[in-house]
């Protein structure tokens, strides 16, 4: 075994004990909220927006919205141009999405959070199993940021991992968090319908 395996093996240790602490619940909230909770309702409406703007009742809803704009005048035509519907659809579903999580993480941090023992036992457990799932994300992403680096940096990175018992170096070149990534960027390219994917990076840029 590399330092590298012993400084995950501490990094497992330390996350299994936060989530003996903090529990599931906790665990789950603090990681769903704020800036992680904008992240995460960014990828929902990235990989699910495509989905739902094809369904029959919000595409009546989007032509009825132009419709109304048609007879604004100038403006109106303004911004249709500007696609102001497909603006209108991400935000209100970003909003949607937020309120979602924010209610299945009450619900779950209420039930998990019972006083009872078995549940109590419940909480600890998934909260263990919670955090490690967290560390390994993290872990990834690092991964993939020094790896964007790449150069010296990248291949010094490498070598320092080359003999890991857990294959570091592997998981490293073949990092499964870019592959998750690319799927989800085939599908948005493969249906041709779906509204273009750079208009839910403007319409952030501008919010």
């Amino acid at each position: 075994m590399i330092l590298a395996d012993w400084i995950v093996i501490a990094l497992i240790a330390f996350f299994c004990l936060l989530g003996i602490l903090f529990g599931f619940g906790k665990g789950l909230k603090f990681f769903t909220q704020g800036i992680f909770g904008v992240f995460i309702a960014v990828i929902v409406c990235y990989t699910l927006g495509g989905v739902i703007y094809n369904l029959s009742f919000v595409q009546a809803l989007l032509d009825k919205l132009i419709v109304v704009m048609e007879g604004a005048g100038a403006f109106g035509s303004f911004l249709i141009t500007i696609h102001i519907e497909l603006i209108a659809y991400y935000v209100v579903l970003f909003i949607l999405v937020l309120v979602v999580r924010l209610i299945i993480v009450l619900i779950v941090k209420n039930v998990v959070e019972s006083n009872n023992v078995v549940m109590k036992i419940i909480n600890k457990s998934l909260g263990m199993v919670f955090f490690v799932c967290v560390l390994a994300v993290l872990a990834l992403i690092v991964f993939q940021i020094i790896a964007a680096i790449g150069g010296t940096t990248s291949e010094n990175f490498l070598k320092s991992l080359e003999g890991s018992f857990f294959r570091l170096d592997v998981i490293f070149e073949h990092n499964p968090l870019l592959k998750i990534f690319k799927i989800v960027i085939v599908k948005q390219v493969q249906v041709p319908v779906d509204p273009p994917a750079e208009t839910f990076a403007q319409i952030l840029a501008v919010l």
